[in-house]
């Protein structure tokens, strides 16, 4: 096994261990290396599939599942400070879209708040509308989408 540091030593490798992240955070600062998701170029919104942002529509980033979305697409009126958890983060809950079977993605809750969708799904499915086109919710119509016998 290792033997145990004197203060002194743990002290000194503290400093050193300080100065090396110091350093690397103003490399990455200068340089715009690892700072995140925001500056990645292959990053598109999970709504509209654009990687483009521009003033007033800014690309913002869900703080425990990473999902990017337009503020329009996704019915951000202002981007907060600090944090932000997209709809189903907020309730720590993971859907199934009524529309699609794939999970996880930029979703927003029908007018019951019990059923989700995802934005994407609702806007390429003609039938289904968006009561509240700013803020992008609540999915409705999902009951007028036709069924099909035998499927």
């Amino acid at each position: 096994g290792y033997g145990q540091l004197d203060e002194n030593t743990m002290e000194k490798m503290l400093e050193v261990l300080e100065r090396h992240c110091h350093e690397n955070m103003n490399h990455a600062i200068e340089t715009e290396e690892g700072l995140g998701i925001e500056y990645d170029e292959n990053v598109i919104c999970d709504v509209c599939r654009s990687p483009d942002s521009e003033d007033g529509n800014d690309m913002v980033f869900c703080d425990k599942c990473n999902i990017c979305v337009h503020q329009a697409c996704y019915g951000i009126l202002k981007v907060p400070e600090g944090s932000w958890l997209c709809r189903t983060c907020v309730l720590g809950i993971h859907p199934q879209c009524l529309l699609c079977p794939k999970r996880g993605g930029a979703m927003k809750a029908t007018r019951t708040g019990t059923k989700w969708a995802h934005v994407s799904c609702a806007l390429w499915i003609p039938e289904v509308s968006i009561a509240c086109p700013e803020r992008m919710e609540p999915i409705t119509k999902v009951s007028h989408i036709p069924q099909v016998d035998g499927l």
